[in-house]
């Protein structure tokens, strides 16, 4: 079920609620006005009849215009709907009549709702001129009713149509706002597929606008990374085509070349018609020299695809070996190497990861910096109750302005190093004030 529908079902719901709520609001009122009617209706009768007792005259004149008044009183049904009969101990003196309001409008589950119980007051009067009087008042809602039923029904009908046209209203609106949902769905449709060129519009609402703004600037981030993962896979693969081209040269180059003097030594042995032991003698010196070079070329070989020290000895001895070299084969810059509680326990990959970066950050300043010194910092910290390994690596070089820097496959590749390992890479410089990498990597057992 799509969001507009439940909105739109929520909100039926509530103003179904609040419908139900206002017809027993207004059906309770129209109870107790009816039921206030019918009497103080009933009260005003009989203050009016109490009133006739008090009509000073003992002629039969004033016994005439006193039953007359009498007969006014009655007569109050065509206003008030009471049934008023007046009866003497032995007949009726003023009957009620037939023809009060029997017939309502109102449909009957209302008249139940509102109608008051059946009751009749009934009184004594005692007068000078009459005899007693039985007064007997019997008050007809049904007038009231009707009349409570016709504003009942305004009332319910404006607000059913009220709750109808809002409900509509709601409902188109709610559809209009929610119309960008559709776009931003097809937007990460796209982004799953890899197209990151989609550029999200402006919507109408600031929630909607911001998740478009956040949802572009994804976009972006996506299509960057993309670019720069391709870079670097095309990278990759010059790095190992350049890897292959240089050891099939070495290959070549010195064992081939070797393995072939070897082979031209050792057959011209027994093409000797006299062998003599001086003869001898040098032939096994020169495959012994050609032997301990091609077991130097392979050491060299094999430490540069990966130092053996690193597994060996730790990560630390193999970071001191390569400084160690690398200063004892640099005149013009020194490289500092400090550390300290470093832990031992960590990932293979983390070592390799830490170890390759130091050595490109040496390469990258032997190349760029101009700088006379290296600062390589290397130690175990315990951030949030986390265990991380951190690195610091600077120079006082030539550096340069940030808006300058351009991340190169170098800067690209400890970059990517790092997080494989969630750690965080930053890098900082300034003309004229070196350049500085700073790296925390959370330490993988």
């Amino acid at each position: 079920m799509s969001l507009r529908a439940r909105l739109n079902i929520v909100i039926t719901v509530l103003l179904v609620i609040l419908f139900l709520y206002s017809s027993y609001y207004t059906i309770s009122n129209a109870r107790r006005s009816v039921h206030s009617e019918v009497e103080s209706s009933t009260q005003l009768a009989l203050q009016l009849i109490q009133a006739a007792t008090t009509y000073p005259s003992s002629s039969d004149p004033d016994k005439q215009n006193h039953m007359n008044f009498l007969r006014k009183i009655t007569e109050l049904k065509t206003i008030r709907h009471l049934h008023i009969e007046i009866r003497s101990p032995t007949d009726v003196l003023i009957p009620s009549s037939n023809d009060l309001f029997e017939k309502s409008d109102a449909p009957s589950w209302f008249i139940k709702l509102v109608q008051p119980p059946t009751t009749e007051v009934r009184r004594w009067l005692y007068t000078p001129v009459t005899k007693p009087m039985d007064i007997l008042i019997r008050p007809d809602p049904l007038d009231e009713i009707h009349e409570s039923w016709i504003e009942t029904k305004n009332v319910l009908v404006f607000l059913l149509v009220f709750i109808i046209l809002s409900n509509c209203l709601i409902y188109v609106l709610i559809g209009f706002y929610l119309s960008p949902i559709k776009k931003i769905l097809d937007g990460l449709t796209d982004i799953r597929k890899g197209n990151y060129q989609l550029e999200l519009p402006s919507f109408n609402l600031p929630e909607l606008d911001r998740i478009s703004e956040q949802f572009n600037h994804m976009a972006s981030v996506l299509s960057e990374t993309n670019k720069r993962n391709q870079l670097l896979r095309h990278r990759l693969l010059e790095i190992q085509e350049e890897e292959r081209r240089i050891l099939s040269q070495e290959l070549h180059d010195e064992l081939g070349q070797t393995i072939t003097a070897i082979k031209a030594v050792a057959v011209s042995i027994p093409n000797k018609s006299k062998l003599e032991k001086r003869f001898i003698n040098s032939s096994v010196k020169t495959i012994v020299e050609y032997s301990d070079h091609i077991y130097q070329v392979a050491k060299n070989m094999m430490h540069r695809l990966r130092p053996s020290v690193l597994d060996e000895f730790g990560l630390i001895k193999a970071l001191q070996n390569m400084v160690d070299e690398w200063n004892a084969n640099q005149d013009e810059i020194f490289c500092d190497f400090r550390f300290s509680d470093v832990p031992d326990n960590f990932s293979e990959s983390l070592r390799i990861s830490l170890y390759r970066i130091v050595q490109e950050s040496l390469t990258n300043s032997l190349k760029y910096s101009n700088a006379e010194r290296i600062v390589v910092i290397i130690k175990g910290i315990i951030s949030n109750d986390i265990e991380k390994i951190y690195l610091e690596i600077y120079d006082d070089g030539i550096g340069i302005d940030k808006d300058k820097i351009k991340i190169s496959f170098g800067l690209l590749g400890m970059k990517e190093r790092v997080e494989m390992h969630n750690g965080d890479f930053e890098f900082f410089s300034k003309h004229g004030d070196g350049f500085k990498i700073l790296i925390t990597i959370p330490v993988e057992h």
